[in-house]
Order: structure tokens, then sequence, then C-alpha cells
């Protein structure tokens, strides 16, 4: 019976899809070989971007291609006209599309520990005989929910992706924003000093050449007065010549105005315009000075503005230190509120609402509503112990456990208890963690709250290495704190 059905079962199975179970409708060739509907091929390949693979023989397909197969089309309609009347060609097709190699029967049972399909006959064998072993059916109604959860979860994670990416689009628009407003600002401050430089510069060449005019006024001045005395001098040395040479009793006459006339100099002249010079050059070799001192404070203070690590520590860096108001009793904080390790015992402390009761974390006291942020965390700890440090939301819960994670308020990085890697890190993020991979065993790790771009980002203290950054797109708000979780054998410094 068997035998005689089989050209028709034949001829069904190859005008069958293998996705739908159905005959083609719109049937597709890949590079491989294999046939399928378009419209479950692309349903199965879904909506990611990038190469994909063959669903029977998973070769890849570059780029998604495929072409038209008219004549499997026109096999495919042939065979459905002849299937008319009887029962239906998805009925027909459903039955006589896989048949037991072995048995030559209908695989209508499904083997959960080899997970293939197999007939009654392969049910009855020794190989199949303490399996478990279900229905076709109900097999692949089970496997359809696990499928649909998987793909659920795939379109979660997906979705999350698109959120990150758009996060990052917006992120990068904004910083180039910003970027290029500071640029802006920085250029017109520049143009600001260069003009301010130009007209002292010109104010300064105006006063030197006044005192250059004035200068050499005094020169010439101090040129014609020596003339004059000169030439007086002359005067006084032809008249003293003649006098010398009279008779006794002519030259003793009138002698008291000769000599009166002789002593007539004009040296305290002469010394009054030296000394005027010399307070002038005096004045500005000082005015030199000063101004030389001046360059020099303001290009250091222009170096020291423009120093990128002066920025940081002037602009966001954050001293931070613990809030015992929300310290768990299991935790013991240093009298300076800067160190925080795990007690020996539970300590007897009031229960207020804004303690955590049952899980070992506590707040910083310093809270954030805006602008860019970082503190620096150093880590010390023995051999296979937990911590997790981060930022939180002012309203995260403080009674009983939760998990730590972006829905319940909390971005944070953590090492594992055990015998993971010390070169590994969980990032404690939706709907699963991330296990990062670290080069070295981290001591001191940098967090950085961005408020309005909402990003909470860690990085190698020590070597300025990035991590991993969270994107929540908004705090909506809400107050942001310094966030620690300790283990036992863990000493966190702020």
């Amino acid at each position: 019976m068997a035998a005689e059905a089989g050209p028709m079962e034949g001829l069904c199975g190859e005008a069958t899809c293998p996705l739908c179970l159905d005959f083609f409708k719109d049937p597709v060739t890949l590079d491989c070989g294999h046939n399928f509907c378009q419209g479950c091929l692309t349903s199965c390949w879904g909506e990611s971007d990038g190469d994909s693979s063959c669903p029977e023989c998973q070769e890849t397909v570059p780029q998604r291609n495929f072409r038209p197969n008219r004549q499997l089309a026109n096999v495919a309609e042939l065979v459905k006209k002849l299937q008319d009347g009887k029962g239906g060609a998805a009925a027909v097709a459903q039955e006589t599309w896989r048949m037991c190699e072995r048995h030559q029967e209908p695989l209508k049972l499904f083997c959960k520990d080899d997970q293939v399909p197999i007939c009654v006959v392969c049910d009855r064998s020794k190989e199949h005989r303490a399996h478990s072993v279900f229905p076709m059916e109900e097999a692949s109604q089970e496997y359809k929910e696990k499928i649909n959860a998987h793909l659920e979860s795939l379109k979660d994670e997906r979705e999350q992706l698109v959120e990150q990416k758009l996060a990052e689009e917006l992120r990068r628009q904004k910083c180039g924003t910003e970027l290029e407003m500071e640029k802006q600002k920085i250029q017109s401050a520049f143009e600001r000093m260069q003009e301010f430089l130009r007209k002292k510069l010109n104010l300064w060449l105006d006063q030197l050449c006044d005192l250059e005019e004035e200068v050499e006024k005094i020169q010439e001045e101090s040129i014609s007065k020596l003339s004059e005395e000169i030439s007086r001098l002359d005067e006084l040395i032809t008249v003293v010549e003649e006098k010398s040479l009279q008779p006794a009793s002519v030259f003793l006459q009138d002698i008291g105005n000769a000599l009166n006339r002789n002593e007539k100099n004009s040296a305290q002249h002469m010394i009054d315009l030296s000394l005027k010079l010399e307070e002038i050059f005096r004045i500005v070799s000082v005015e030199n000075s000063t101004l030389e001192k001046a360059l020099e404070n303001y290009q250091e203070s222009l170096d020291q503005a423009l120093n990128k690590d002066s920025l940081k520590q002037a602009l966001s860096r954050v001293s931070v230190t613990l809030d015992p108001d929300t310290a768990s009793p299991k935790l013991f904080l240093s009298e300076d509120l800067k160190s925080v390790r795990r007690a020996e015992k539970k300590q007897d402390l009031p229960d207020n609402p804004e303690r955590f009761d049952s899980m070992p974390f506590v707040l910083g006291r310093e809270g954030f509503t805006s602008g860019r942020h970082w503190w620096d965390v150093e880590i010390e700890m023995v051999e296979k112990a937990m911590w997790a440090v981060g930022a939180a939301k002012d309203s995260v819960r403080r009674k009983g456990p939760f998990r730590l994670n972006p829905n319940e308020g909390i971005w944070a990085l953590k090492k594992q208890f055990g015998d993971s890697s010390p070169f590994e890190l969980v990032a404690l993020n939706c709907p699963e963690p991330i296990t990062l991979a670290m080069r070295q065993q981290l001591k001191k790790i940098r967090v950085a709250v961005d408020y309005e771009g909402g990003l909470v980002e860690f990085l190698d203290a020590d070597t300025n290495r990035f991590i991993f950054t969270f994107y929540s797109g908004s705090f909506c708000g809400e107050k942001i704190r310094p966030f620690f979780h300790l283990g036992l054998g863990v000493n966190l410094k702020c």
C-alpha cells in the first residue's frame, strides 16, 4: 500500500515547504539549493540586518540573497489541483511529507530524549523503548511555546538594543552640538583676549612713543643749554685773557666783578636734566618688568585653565562621604565616613526609613539632579570576595531583598563571589546581566554620572580604560547618589 502511494507522496513532498508544511506559495531558492515559501523564509529570518542562514542546512546566506523559483511554483500548483477532493492539500501534505526511512511509517511521534520524530515501530524498538515519547502534535505545541518564549526574549533584547542605539545616537548628536558650542565659546574667548592684548599693546606703545618724544625734547633742551653755555664760556675766556694782559693798575680795577662772572656755571642745570632722564628710564624699566611678570602669570593661568585634569577636577570631581543613615547594620563605616567594610556581627542600629535592613548596602551622602560628576572607589579584598559599586536613585527600596538592576533604580558593576575569574566583572543590566572580561584585576574603579545624558559610566581609574556604560535615557528628575555593596572580606574607600 505504501509502495503504491510512493510516487504521489514523493511528489507532494517535493511541492511542500519544509517550514509551513503546506504547498509552496511564491517559492524561492537559496544558493545551497533548498526551497522555501518567500513569506515563510522572511518570517523565519525576522527583521535583523546582515547575513542569515538556511533554515535547513544552516549554510550562510550573504545579504539574504534568494531567487524566485517559478517552475517549482507551477509544480506546486499542479500537485495542489491533483489533491483537490482528497481531504485537502494541507492535510495530505502534512500526512505524507515525512515518512520513517527505516519502516516507511508516518512520523507521528516525537522522542524527547533524542529530539527526533519517530514512527510507532521505532517507539517499540530497543532504541526508544525507555525514552520519553509524545504524540507529534503535543510535542510540537510544547516546543512552539518554548520557541515563542525564546522569540519574545530575543525581541525584548532587540528592543533594548534599539533603545540603547537610539540613546547613543541622541547622545552623539547632543555631544556634537555641545562640542560645537564649546568650540565657539573658546574661539570667542581667545578673540576677546587677542583684542584685549592688542589694545593694551597699542596703549603701551603709545605711552612709550610719548616718553620717547619727551626724552628727545629733554635731550634737545640739554644740548641747546650746553651750546649756550659753551658760547658763554668762550666769551668769558676771551674777556679773561684780555683782562690778564692789562697793566696792573688797569687789571686790578673791577677785579671783583670779573671773578664773580667766572664763578657762574650751569652744572646744576645739567644735573637736573640728568636726574629727570634717569627717573624716566627707571619708571619705564619698572613698568616693563611688571608687564613681563603679568604676562608670565597670565600664561601660567591660561595653561592651568586649559589643562584637562585641572578642568576635570575643578568641574566634576566629587569627594564622596558615606551616609550612615542608609548603611545596613551589616556594614561598619569609618569615623571619617570615607571607607566601609562588613561588620563582624550585625549591629544594633535604629531601623529608620532610610536604612537598608537586609542587604549590605550603603549610599553616599552626595546627590545629583544635574550636571556631570565622577568619583573613585578603591577596592581592597580577599580572594573570592564579592562587591558592587555604582549609582542609585535616592528613592531606591531600603527594606527587604531585591535584584540589582536599572529597573530597581541601581546601575552597578559587580565582582561575583566564588571561583569566578578575578579578571571578570558583571554589569547588572536588564533583562540579563552582562559578563565583562578585564585585562587585569581592578583596584580602583571610577564611576561617572552624566545626568542630562542619562548615563552611568565605569572606567579603570588607574589606566582610564573604559569598562561599561548604562544608558538610562532619563533619570526623570530623581536625585542620583553613589551606591556600594559589600561582601565578606572587602573594604571600599572613596
